[in-house]
């Protein structure tokens, strides 16, 4: 007895959670903890609750709720193993599905869907009394197989549901809502959509990409609770005249805080909807008072458009993706409104497309981030383009940017630069000014002249940065010389190689040779004190 209260539950779970996968859904090099786990569950009485709470915290197959039940469901050998329903349940099977099932806190209804045949998960549903299938699930990653099979998540979970995602909606199946008789509030999405109000009315993050019809989704702002809230819709026409009704029902959610939606498709219709009476816009579009973060796909024309109806004033992060190059113009326009609208509490900014224009007459970066000059408090500002061409940064305009962002934590600015022209040694007016950056990455760095350059003008700092990525060619630069500068200036910068983002002007094996030099001008600097 006395070793037995020895035994801390608590710490037993703390221990066994180091067996738990590092990834979700497992893979083939997790199975060996999850095999340990499985048999310290075996193994004794008091190793069993512990351990089965860890390894049962995540499931990655519906599959493995139909194995837990072999009186209810029988096997059919065709190209596979399939699950149908058959029988009934006895008091002991049930009793026994319930202890595992109990335990389950995330679900990815994704691997080997297609064995759980239709109806089965109804059917478990009533064997168990019509409770919840999984009472305590918080996550469920869902990947739709038919139109209908998104109802099949509803006997599933429960009130503790906080987090859904489900994927490949409309990919294997028409969700066109029946014309006639048949309504939109009558087929199955829109049907789900209303039925998850009521069985997790707790739901505080849906994420749904797909072939989305806007019909299937209007009744969104039935979900309460949600405060995240991101529909990535593949469709080819978008949702053509149905965006209005689709923003006015998000707009509606009185507690989301991070809201995504693609623009992108069938701009036209688009348009001509935000470009409607300006007294219908302010009745039926505005809103998203409580909105922190938006993130958006589409046109800056269409973005900029949208931003002017946003209530808001807590946004404190936006990032929009450009699919095709825009004009400078709406670039400008873009930030000016972000930083019109939102100077007090913008903190975040990303933009990755790209810009019209030629040759003869080349974008300045710095014209184009100006909007953002005056807000003071950013922390985070990245200006991404795989085609845009612009003119080199300049010495001053290094100078103005650290000056203008102190509190700048992560700064990316990555172009292609005509010519690359910015001295190395510019980049310490980050180490004066910006005491708090972490990451930068910066096009236009001239690498090749950096040999020219005097070390000893540079000052020497303690700066704190981490991450540093000078894009551009290093063929003929001196990558001993870039690897001085940089240890000089930013000292704790990670020499280790990292997976970094395709970009036209980045040379690879030349920037792995600096990184390799920098771990020895490092480890000279180390140990120079001992000599």
């Amino acid at each position: 007895m006395a070793n037995r209260q020895l035994w801390n539950d608590d710490i037993l779970r703390e221990i066994f959670a180091h067996l738990a996968p590092a990834t979700f859904p497992f893979t083939k090099d997790d199975r060996p903890n999850l095999a340990a786990l499985a048999c310290c569950a075996r193994a004794s009485k008091t190793l069993y609750e512990p351990a089965s709470d860890v390894l049962w915290r995540e499931i990655d197959s519906v599959v493995i709720l139909s194995v837990l039940s072999p009186a209810v469901l029988k096997k059919e050998d065709k190209q596979f193993t399939t699950f149908v329903s058959s029988g009934s349940l006895p008091d002991a099977v049930c009793a026994r599905f319930q202890n595992y099932a109990h335990r389950v806190r995330r679900l990815v209804h994704r691997a080997e869907r297609t064995r759980v045949q239709p109806g089965v998960l109804d059917a478990l549903h009533v064997y168990v009394g019509g409770e919840p299938l999984l009472p305590n699930v918080k996550a469920v990653f869902w990947c739709q197989r038919t139109p209908p099979d998104v109802l099949e998540i509803l006997p599933v979970v429960s009130t503790s549901l906080r987090e859904l995602c489900i994927a490949e909606i409309g990919v294997h199946g028409n969700l066109m809502p029946a014309s006639g008789a048949q309504a939109s509030t009558g087929f199955a999405f829109s049907r789900f959509i209303r039925g998850l109000s009521t069985v997790a009315p707790w739901l505080e993050t849906l994420t749904l990409s797909g072939n989305i019809h806007s019909s299937s989704i209007i009744c969104v702002s039935e979900l309460k609770k949600l405060k995240a809230l991101s529909i990535i819709n593949f469709a080819h026409h978008g949702f053509g005249a149905g965006y209005l009704p689709v923003l006015r029902s998000c707009a509606a959610l009185s507690h989301l805080r991070e809201f995504g939606i693609n623009l992108t498709i069938d701009e036209a219709s688009l348009a001509d909807t935000l470009h409607a009476s300006t007294e219908d816009l302010n009745l039926d579009f505005a809103g998203f008072h409580s909105l922190r973060a938006l993130r958006v796909h589409g046109s800056l024309a269409l973005v900029g458009r949208f931003l002017s109806h946003i209530s808001s004033t807590e946004l404190a992060s936006f990032g929009a993706f450009v699919p095709r190059p825009d004009r400078l113009d709406d670039y400008r326009h873009c930030l000016e409104t972000l930083s019109t609208r939102f100077a007090s509490t913008l903190r975040t900014v990303r933009l990755s497309g790209s810009w019209t224009g030629t040759m003869a007459s080349l974008a300045s970066p710095l014209d184009i981030l100006r909007p953002l000059l005056h807000l003071s408090q950013l922390e985070e500002v990245c200006l991404i383009s795989g085609t845009g061409v612009a003119v080199t940064f300049t010495v001053s305009d290094v100078l103005t940017l650290a000056k203008a962002w102190p509190h700048m934590q992560e700064l990316k600015v990555l172009y292609q630069a005509v010519p690359a022209a910015l001295p190395i040694d510019a980049l310490s007016a980050f180490v004066i000014h910006c005491p708090h950056l972490h990451t930068l990455w910066l096009a236009s760095v001239d690498l090749r002249g950096a040999v020219s350059r005097k070390l000893g003008d540079c000052p020497e700092s303690k700066h704190a940065l981490k991450r540093l990525w000078l894009v551009g060619d290093m063929t003929a630069a001196d990558v001993g010389q870039i690897a001085r500068f940089v240890d000089k200036m930013f000292p704790c910068v990670d020499s280790r190689p990292v997976e970094l983002p395709w970009h036209p002007s980045q040379d690879v094996e030349g920037w792995k040779r600096m990184l390799a030099s920098l771990r020895e001008v490092k480890a000279a600097r180390l140990v120079q004190p001992l000599i």
